[in-house]
């Protein structure tokens, strides 16, 4: 299977599951998933991000207090949480570059996940201030990411995804004639 069509595979089947099983991930996996984050792109490859990976129950217990989907947070055996640095790059638009950044690392430890047998669930409803307390995070530094992580305790049926018809313009916003604005 050529390198491409891997990629493709795991993007296809990755899961973002629900409920994760109660096994503990090896710290050596973990470690290739955070791997990944490290060799993502980023803006002038400044690398803005620093993880904080919480395995410890009652750590996960608090955090889950202060996210929307908090049965994810106690199932799930691991979470990464991805923090900016302050000192973002402004791109020309002037945003801050550090979204993207941390979103181009988590989607990598997503696939890095996927390659290595284990399920994710990206969780963007959260409560920065209270995750910042819990894990000791200065008030300057952005939390823009939480990826919960573990073996799924069993599978789910993949989301169907939009036609390509309806997810790619080609040269122009709306070249196909579909009508979806």
């Amino acid at each position: 299977m050529s390198a491409v069509s891997r990629v493709l595979n795991l993007s296809r089947n990755r899961q973002s599951v629900r409920r994760f099983s109660d096994r503990r991930i090896p710290s050596e996996i973990l470690l290739r998933v955070l791997e990944c984050a490290r060799y993502a792109p980023s803006a002038r490859e400044d690398q803005p991000w620093r993880f904080v990976v919480v395995q410890d129950a009652l750590t996960r217990h608090q955090i889950s207090r202060a996210v929307f989907q908090g049965d994810l947070i106690r199932t799930a055996p691991a979470l990464i949480v991805g923090c900016a640095r302050v000192h973002s790059n402004i791109a020309g638009s002037g945003r801050p570059s550090h979204p993207v950044d941390l979103a181009a690392a988590t989607e990598a430890m997503v696939l890095g996940a996927a390659d290595m047998s284990l399920a994710t669930a990206w969780i963007t409803g959260f409560r920065e201030g209270a995750i910042r307390e819990v894990l000791g995070i200065p008030a300057d530094v952005p939390v823009v990411t939480l990826l919960a992580i573990g073996y799924p305790d069993g599978f789910q049926r993949l989301a169907d995804r939009r036609s390509e018809e309806l997810s790619i313009a080609w040269d122009r916003w709306n070249a196909t004639g579909s009508g979806d604005q």
